[in-house]
């Protein structure tokens, strides 16, 4: 209201147009936080993205270069893939982040049975 309360309220009407703009401050402030959380987690999912695609590449690098070298065949290599897959007791294209592969030695001769710690 403003000067209306001023003048019709005195100290009693200054106190109320403060009691206001501070509510009106609190969402303001509140709106800015919302805000900057907004773009805080636009900027991770912005982060995730690059490092995904940059996994994506390597894996399909890595991937290409073993059956170009012949190392291992595209078939050897699916099947491991299906085993490290299957061995969260689920086969759906995705490996449960909480199981840690064990790497086979040398000496258990490459690859054998995966052993999940």
């Amino acid at each position: 209201m403003g000067w209306m309360r001023t003048l019709l309220l005195g100290d009693i009407g200054n106190r109320l147009d403060i009691a206001d703009t501070e509510v009106e401050i609190d969402r303001v402030k509140q709106q800015n936080r919302n805000t900057a959380n907004r773009l805080r987690h636009k900027e991770k999912i912005d982060q995730l993205t690059c490092e995904l695609a940059e996994h994506r590449l390597a894996t399909q690098a890595l991937t290409s270069f073993l059956i170009a070298k012949n190392p291992i065949s595209e078939q050897e290599l699916n099947e491991f893939i299906q085993e490290v897959d299957s061995g969260d007791g689920i086969v759906d294209g995705k490996l449960n982040a909480s199981l840690t592969y064990k790497t086979p030695s040398k000496e258990s001769g490459g690859f054998g049975k995966i052993e999940w710690i």
